[in-house]
């Protein structure tokens, strides 16, 4: 049975960077009942896409606080290297699940360029001249 107030507590998680399974599952309902509400209630699958939208960005933001992080040091004033280690894997994964989710806005930019020049000109010439 459909409740608005699950619904909006959950699309407000959702849009803190949460994932659906969690915010769902801190509200006593599965995922998949979510869902399901947003298939029967246009409205409501329209707010979940921005709160999925606004998620993303705060997962974004948090990922540049990661990073900005003070590194952690060995007794001996050095910074750890277990620690880089650690902060690094836990920096690409998130960019990595960043440009999955929304590819065109966090996804790796590639561009691709081709000089066509003479090579036309020829082929047109020789499919005109036959």
């Amino acid at each position: 049975m459909f409740n608005e107030e699950k619904a909006q507590a959950i699309c407000a998680l959702v849009a803190e960077g949460k994932s659906l399974r969690s915010a769902a599952a801190e509200n006593g309902i599965t995922h998949r009942v979510f869902l399901n509400w947003c298939d029967a209630r246009p409205e409501l699958a329209t707010q979940y896409a921005r709160a999925r939208a606004t998620g993303t960005d705060a997962e974004f933001e948090e990922l540049e606080a990661l990073q900005a992080e003070e590194p952690r040091l060995t007794a001996s004033g050095s910074v750890d290297p277990g620690w880089v280690a650690w902060k690094r894997l836990q920096v690409d994964t998130r960019k990595w699940a960043l440009s999955k989710k929304a590819p065109k806005k966090y996804g790796e930019k590639i561009e691709t360029t081709h000089e066509l020049g003479d090579s036309v000109t020829k082929i047109v010439r020789q499919i005109v001249n036959g």
